[in-house]
């Protein structure tokens, strides 16, 4: 129990300017977006093979337990 209350104490004690540069370039990239990658929308006929595909899933039932890479596939 006194580990975990030193934890608690140094985690309490340690505040947002005791992180390193590292740390704060990261959270500077992040917050401000500029290394994001360009949005990509979903083409619409690609949208609809993945919502069907999506529906079709609720036709098969869930397996009570892995049996192996056939029951992933047809192919065998």
């Amino acid at each position: 129990m006194m580990l975990l209350a030193a934890i608690a104490g140094t985690a309490a004690a340690a505040g947002p300017t005791d992180v390193g540069k590292a740390t704060q370039d990261a959270l500077a990239m992040q917050r401000d977006g500029d290394e994001a990658a360009p949005v990509r929308p979903m083409l619409e006929d690609a949208a609809d093979r993945a919502y069907e595909r999506y529906l079709e899933s609720f036709s098969h039932p869930i397996p009570e337990r892995y049996e192996g890479r056939e029951s992933f596939s047809s192919d065998g």
